[in-house]
C-alpha cells in the first residue's frame, strides 16, 4: 500500500483548516435583507410612495419611500419630459439573483431610501462585526449613497456615504462601509453599535437632476471583523 508522506499530509491538514476558516467566515457574515421576501414594486412620475413590506429581512419590516420629483420644487423643471421612475423588489428567478431594482427616469429627479426598524421595534448588537457591505449586481452610473444608523431610541445617530462609481459595465461588486469611519451627529459620541434601533440606506443622484442612473442591490451585510475586505471600501462622508 503506498504511504503518504509527511509534506503530503500536512498539504491535507491545511486544506483541511482552510476548508473550516472558509466556513466559519461564511458563517458569520450577517444578511441583513437579500430581498427575498416582501416583494414590492411602485412607479412614480411626480410625488413620493411609502410603504413598509414584512419578511425575513432584519427586524422583520423594510421600509421604502421613492420620491419622483421632489414635492418641494416645479415637477416641470425636474422631470420636463413626465418620464416615470420606479423600484421593484423581487425574488430570484431562474436566471438573476433575488434583487432589489432602482431606475430613474430621463431627466427625472428621484432618489429612494431603504428603512429598518420604523416597522417594529428593532435592537441590533453589531458586536464582533466592524462594517456593513452593500452587494451590487450593478450600476450605470455614479450613484451618491449614505448610511445612517440610530440608537438610544434615535437620540444618537452617526452616518456614513460616498459617491459610488460604477466598477465596469453591469458587472458585480460590493461595497464595505467601515463603522470607524462614521461620522457621529447631532453634536454627540455618535449611534452606539451594540444597539442599533433604526438604519436608514439612502440612494441618490450623484451626477444631478438630471443623471437617470439604474442599478440592483441583491444584500445588505454586517461583515465580521477580520474577514476580507470588499471590491471597494467607503471611508467616510464624500469619501
Amino acid at each position: 500500500m503506498k504511504t503518504i508522506s509527511n509534506h503530503a499530509l500536512l498539504k491535507i491538514a491545511l486544506a483541511a483548516m482552510a476548508v473550516v476558516s472558509v466556513s466559519r467566515y461564511a458563517a458569520a457574515q450577517w444578511t441583513l435583507d437579500d430581498f427575498s421576501t416582501g416583494p414590492y414594486s411602485k412607479t412614480l412620475k411626480k410625488g413620493e410612495d411609502n410603504n413598509h413590506q414584512s419578511g425575513s429581512m432584519v427586524g422583520g419590516t423594510r421600509g421604502t419611500a421613492l420620491v419622483a420629483c421632489s414635492p418641494s420644487s416645479a415637477c416641470k423643471n425636474d422631470n420636463p419630459f413626465n418620464q416615470p421612475s420606479s423600484f421593484d423588489i423581487q425574488p430570484a428567478t431562474k436566471t438573476t439573483p433575488s434583487a432589489l431594482v432602482f431606475n430613474s427616469g430621463y431627466k427625472a429627479d428621484s432618489y429612494l431610501d431603504i428603512s429598518y426598524g420604523y416597522g417594529a421595534p428593532m435592537t441590533l448588537d453589531f458586536s464582533g462585526y466592524d462594517r456593513i457591505r452593500i452587494n451590487f449586481d450593478a450600476v450605470d452610473q455614479v450613484v451618491n449613497f449614505n448610511l445612517l444608523v440610530f440608537s438610544n431610541g434615535g437620540a444618537l445617530y452617526s452616518q456614513t456615504g460616498c459617491n459610488l462609481a460604477d466598477t465596469g459595465l453591469l458587472k458585480s461588486f460590493s461595497v464595505d462601509f467601515p463603522f470607524a469611519d462614521f461620522t457621529p451627529g447631532g453634536h454627540t459620541s455618535g449611534a452606539d453599535f451594540t444597539g442599533i434601533n433604526y438604519m436608514v440606506f439612502i440612494f441618490d443622484e450623484a451626477q444631478g437632476a438630471y443623471s437617470g442612473e439604474d442599478w440592483a442591490v441583491t444584500s445588505f451585510q454586517a461583515i465580521p471583523i477580520g474577514a476580507p475586505a470588499a471590491d471597494v471600501t467607503c471611508n467616510g462622508l464624500g469619501t
